[in-house]
């Protein structure tokens, strides 16, 4: 089959690997109908994730059954399937605290493990994916491939920044980076009813889809974005930030930008260290959460694309058969055609 791959000096190439097969018990054989391009991708082909060339990349991802174990429950052939980013075991102390994303013996398709057994990436035309019954859920018949894939990964990452930061009804908040993550923040956010959401970057489509789902955008290559908020909160700052960037620069305007006793939810993902002015930061109040986001939402999150709650549709800009990967990789990578979320059709 064929499958997109890491290769040694910063390089993907698309290469024929073995199919997978079920050789144990709670395992699907998952053939992929929609792939999905992530901004960790990239870090991963820069360097700044580490992983081992020769691994198969990708951990959006989903599809229909061929196959499953015996054992396996909730699932059967030709059912189509949502699997999360992250494998989660249940029983850990960090599952049953519910941070699955800290499962002890879990790990991230494309480089990680799942109770010791190395997961291969879901950039590829099959995926077996162990612990079904716990992990994968099931895709209703009214949402599409481009929806679910989202709920797998970003969605879910994007609401738990919300949830992190803490936002309520009549909150301030002000959500840094309109990619696909940031965007899913500020989808979630409205859920939450705050009195007023601010969206910043520096993309005009960007700002244009953050704007369709009832953000106030704010240009940063035309303002400073701490100074416009704090003037348009009479200089008390926003409730909660969320970071969906992963850059110093995004880190401190968010900072900057918070009332005191806010609160800074990040979810981007940094290459470089980032200095912290304690002092100031610790008169001020202010409360930081970090980590990885939390994919123990998947179900309530499917719930509300169901019923048409949340709709994400538009961050899907761009599609690609599976052999055009390359390609896809460069539009993704150089943000050509003013793309947000490119898919990939094995």
């Amino acid at each position: 089959m064929q499958a997109v791959m890491l290769k040694p000096e910063h390089k993907l190439a698309l290469e024929e690997v073995p199919k997978p097969s079920i050789d144990g018990p709670g395992q699907i054989l998952v053939k992929v109908t929609t792939t999905a391009i992530c901004g960790s991708d990239l870090h991963i082909k820069n360097g700044e994730i580490p992983i081992m060339p020769g691994t198969v990349i990708g951990h959006e991802f989903v599809g229909v059954v061929e196959e499953a174990a015996p054992d396996v429950r909730l699932f059967k052939p030709g059912d189509r399937v949502d699997v999360p980013a992250c494998m989660w075991c249940g029983s850990c102390p960090s599952c049953q605290r519910g941070e699955v994303q800290y499962c002890e013996t879990g790990g991230v398709w494309g480089g990680g493990f799942f109770k010791g057994r190395l997961m291969p990436g879901a950039q590829a035309e099959y995926v077996l994916v162990p612990g079904a019954d716990m992990c994968a859920l099931p895709i209703p018949d009214n949402v599409s491939d481009e929806q679910a894939i989202l709920v797998g990964d970003v969605l879910g990452t994007g609401y738990h920044a919300v949830v992190e930061g803490g936002v309520g009804p009549g909150d301030t908040v002000a959500v840094f980076g309109c990619g696909p993550v940031g965007l899913c923040a500020i989808a979630s956010a409205q859920l939450f009813s705050p009195a007023r959401l601010f969206a910043i970057d520096v993309l005009p489509n960007r700002l244009a889809l953050a704007e369709s789902l009832g953000a106030e955008v704010i240009d940063a290559s035309k303002v400073d974005p701490a100074s416009y908020i704090l003037g348009q909160t009479d200089m008390c700052g926003v409730d909660v930030a969320i970071e969906a960037v992963g850059m110093t620069a995004t880190f401190n305007q968010g900072l900057g930008s918070l009332r005191r006793g806010g609160t800074l939810s990040i979810v981007g993902l940094f290459a470089e260290p980032v200095q912290l002015g304690l002092p100031i930061l610790g008169l001020a109040g202010v409360r930081i959460s970090m980590g990885l986001g939390n994919l123990g939402h998947m179900r309530k999150l499917m719930s509300l694309v169901s019923r048409g709650k949340l709709d994400l549709s538009a961050l899907t800009t761009h599609t690609f058969p599976l052999s055009q990967a390359m390609e896809a990789y460069e539009l993704f990578e150089h943000q050509k055609d003013k793309c947000i979320k490119v898919m990939l059709k094995p």
